[in-house]
């Protein structure tokens, strides 16, 4: 049975910038997708996500019958997916968690929204402050690292590897 791949983690972490270089190591049979590339509307929250999960699962079996296998990157949280497959038909989903020193995921945010126009797209997608966004983000590092941990799923601390390490350990998780 072909596998689908959601590459997950807190924002700040890396996801996009993996995903991105995901598109040129999985090549024939692999489709990448970034989770929020069809648009993050206002105050997106969990039913935008568990949405959005969903939609992204229908596709993964679409892809299976065309012998693709799907690879989705974007914030997902494996109790979340395992509700959402029980109403759906059977689908071997595997997550991978990239995860990270929660002190380095915050540099890198704010670092990320030092720009007003990025801090202000992120508060009209977070429906919150950039700061409690960040604050929030951080906290739940652990939270979404033990749930990963209760799933087996494979772990990636993306603290001090470059993105480019991290696709690579990614590609080798997928294609073993």
């Amino acid at each position: 049975m072909q596998k689908m791949y959601f590459i997950s983690g807190v924002s700040g972490v890396g996801k996009t910038v993996v995903a991105r270089r995901l598109k040129s190591l999985l090549s024939n049979g692999y489709e990448v997708h970034d989770f929020d590339e069809r648009g993050v509307p206002d105050n997106a929250g969990h039913k935008w996500r568990l949405d959005e999960t969903r939609n992204w699962i229908t596709l993964g079996q679409e892809k299976v019958q065309e012998n693709i296998t799907l690879v989705i990157c974007g914030f997902l949280n494996p109790d979340e997916i395992d509700k959402l497959l029980k109403d759906l038909p059977a689908m071997n989903v595997q997550t991978i968690l990239l995860d990270g020193d929660p002190s380095i995921i915050e540099q890198r945010l704010r670092k990320r929204n030092e720009d007003t126009t990025a801090r202000v797209d992120l508060e009209r997608a977070a429906g919150r402050s950039a700061d409690a966004f960040i604050e929030n983000n951080t906290r739940f590092v652990p939270v979404l690292r033990e749930i990963c941990h209760r799933h087996n799923c494979p772990i990636i601390d993306t603290s001090h590897l470059d993105p480019e390490t991290v696709a690579e350990r990614v590609a080798g998780l997928i294609e073993q």
